[in-house]
């Protein structure tokens, strides 16, 4: 009985299990803290990366799908565009994934920015003025909004052919508009192009942690037929939720084209930019305008 007593073996041995729980413990404390948040950080910036090549592939196959309707537009096309709504799973340690919200004409409405995205161009002549109403008013968005747990939430906003990365208070146009500004005629006048895009269809938001689709068809397309005119100077405004990243936009557009800075002026609120250009004398600006509609569907066989 004595020596049963004095035995230390089992001691020895219920230390060491508490010892080997407290480093198990610890271990598992140090990766939760410090490593997971940071894993998580990284997976949702990279599945980031996955929704902005999706949505540029949907710009893209966009692109492809209006310069053929304008060439045919008695024969509809169509294509899905599919998304990755969520990501950033890490297995074992944090198997769920992060979300995303996915809008067709309503993400700004949601957002609540005022509306859908539109424009409207004037070209003046001496006496009488040209106006682009009421065919780019109502121009549509396909917008992507993230719901992340640790990485900054972004959005993804298509406008008119333009492709728009949205953070906090910032914006960004990751991807330009169907819109060529450039000098003509030996540098004597100036030239517009633009190919503006109409989303049309139901308004629909949905959300989700996996992939959902849009559906686009081709509906043919219109023209302003100001190409024979010649005018003295234009105003462009286009209302956005995005304002900064236009004013951008424009200023690099004029710039490019060795437009002087007196040629031209860029000013904005919160819900629009007016990007206005005057000809040097005897420089007239010609404006090309046409405009491809699209119907557009979320998840088209649900």
């Amino acid at each position: 009985m004595k020596k049963m007593m004095s035995c230390e073996n089992a001691t020895s041995a219920a230390v060491s299990a508490v010892l080997i729980l407290g480093i198990v413990v610890s271990a598992i404390t140090v990766v939760n803290v410090q490593y997971i948040p940071e894993w998580k950080t990284s997976a949702e910036q990279s599945h980031m990366n996955d929704v902005f090549y999706d949505m540029a592939e949907m710009k893209n196959e966009l692109d492809i799908l209006s310069a053929y309707a304008r060439t045919d537009s008695s024969t509809s096309l169509s294509v899905s565009v599919p998304v990755k709504m969520g990501g950033a799973s890490i297995p074992l340690f944090s198997p769920g994934k992060s979300s995303g919200r996915l809008d067709v004409n309503i993400g700004n409405i949601l957002m609540g920015n005022g509306g859908d995205f539109g424009m409207s161009i004037v070209g003046a002549t001496p006496g009488l003025d040209y106006n682009s109403d009421p065919l780019l008013l109502d121009l549509g968005t396909v917008s992507y909004l993230s719901d992340n747990s640790n990485f900054v939430n972004q959005k993804f906003a298509y406008e008119s052919g333009a492709l728009i990365l949205s953070q906090d208070n910032f914006s960004l146009m990751r991807l330009a508009p169907q819109m060529d500004l450039s000098r003509t005629d030996n540098s004597t006048n100036i030239s517009l192009e633009l190919n503006a895009i109409d989303i049309d269809g139901p308004q629909r938001a949905i959300s989700s942690n996996s992939i959902e689709e849009v559906n686009f068809r081709t509906n043919g397309s219109d023209s302003l037929y100001w190409e024979s005119i010649l005018f003295t100077d234009m105003t462009m405004t286009v209302w956005t939720s995005y304002p900064s990243s236009w004013i951008i936009y424009f200023e690099t557009i004029a710039d490019d084209a060795g437009i002087e800075p007196a040629e031209y002026s860029v000013s904005s609120n919160n819900t629009a930019v007016v990007f206005v250009l005057e000809g040097s004398p005897g420089e007239d600006i010609k404006i090309n305008v046409t405009k491809t509609y699209f119907n557009a569907r979320l998840n088209l066989l649900s």
